[in-house]
């Protein structure tokens, strides 16, 4: 499932020449809320710094700019030490979701060595653990190796989405429906818990479409999945979409949208959430007006899956220009920034 021509454009946006970087510290560490255990509470997040996704090495998907923090250099030593970095830094919290630039679960990004140090350090710090993978990691053989540790985990899968056609097309993600399927039959069967990422508004199709894709792709996971997470898509540099955005032929999606689907899909049979990266900013997800209060309401709603003041707040607004401008970015071939387009028209220098 390879579009071979698209992932070819992808990969010649990504840069060939790497920054110096500190090898013995993650790209980032914070704390945010999240309900791992169903109900709110502190969790930290860090993103270990590694030599990169293996899809990376191939091409890259369409929106994914994290192939910027990665490094060649990377060596076992120096991820002792950023898992040292990590624990060290937790505080409190009993909480962590960690992040790789690929897969957590590859044994060439994560070596067993590190991921059996790591997991012995979580064993001792933490109540519950959240770990993201491709599809192609998980397998019983990784999985042994957590799921023996008697930590409490839940796995996340970026599938986003159950249309095999969007995640070739529009993604290049390198996988299928089928294959997201079957690693969740293995993470059940083992006892563990799923996370599923979907993806509202990848390139090349309408923000319309990519509403109607998401509630159907949440009730195509309903029944497997522990919860849902729906991400707006947001602006990563030396990516495809950013090419397209900064060319005013993409916009990210807005913040109605996001509300549309949370009150869609909250009788779906799973938790559904969305936590909106650079929400209310020109890269993220933003309507065209400051929508700062609509921001809070997602994420209010998607801690506490009490959806009445979201759903209050939705069917009181008056969305008139939202629902014209969804219709009229429907009828074209991009989903243009229409704001962004007539700003790169006006400046560019004209001969007759």
């Amino acid at each position: 499932m390879i579009n071979r021509e698209y992932a070819k454009q992808i990969k010649k946006l990504m840069p060939v020449r790497e920054f110096d970087r500190d090898l013995n510290t993650p790209v980032s560490m914070w704390k945010e809320m999240d309900r791992l255990r169903g109900y709110p509470e502190p969790t930290s997040v860090v993103i270990f710094r590694t030599k990169g996704c293996s899809w990376y090495n191939f091409s890259s998907c369409s929106m994914c700019g994290y192939f910027n923090d990665v490094s060649s250099k990377i060596q076992d030593e120096n991820l002792y030490r950023q898992v040292d970095y990590a624990f060290r830094s937790l505080g409190e919290t009993r909480i962590l979701k960690v992040f790789t630039s690929g897969s957590f679960l590859d044994p060439l990004e994560v070596p067993p060595g590190v991921r059996n140090y790591f997991m012995d350090q979580a064993k001792a710090n933490l109540d519950k653990l959240l770990v993201e993978s491709r599809t192609e990691y998980v397998n019983e053989r990784n999985l042994s190796g957590i799921k023996n540790n008697g930590l409490d985990i839940r796995i996340a899968i970026g599938l986003e989405s159950s249309n095999d056609s969007i995640i070739k097309e529009s993604i290049n993600k390198g996988s299928t429906f089928a294959k997201f399927l079957e690693s969740a039959r293995v993470i059940k069967d083992l006892d563990l818990e799923l996370r599923t990422y979907l993806l509202l508004k990848p390139p090349f199709i309408s923000e319309k479409a990519s509403i109607e894709d998401m509630i159907k792709s949440v009730k195509d996971v309903s029944g497997i999945s522990d919860d849902v997470s729906v991400n707006p898509m947001n602006i990563q540099k030396n990516t495809m979409v950013e090419k397209l955005w900064k060319n005013g032929l993409y916009r990210p999606p807005r913040l109605w949208s996001i509300a549309r689907i949370l009150l869609e899909t909250r009788n779906s049979g799973t938790e559904v959430i969305s936590y909106p990266t650079g929400g209310n900013k020109i890269r993220g997800a933003h309507n065209e007006e400051d929508s700062m209060e609509l921001l809070n309401l997602i994420f209010s709603a998607s801690l506490s899956q009490d959806f009445t003041e979201l759903e209050a707040f939705y069917e009181n607004a008056d969305r008139s220009n939202y629902l014209r401008d969804l219709d009229l970015e429907n009828n074209m071939i991009f989903q243009q920034d229409l704001d962004r387009l007539v700003d790169r028209l006006g400046s560019a220098s004209m001969t007759v």
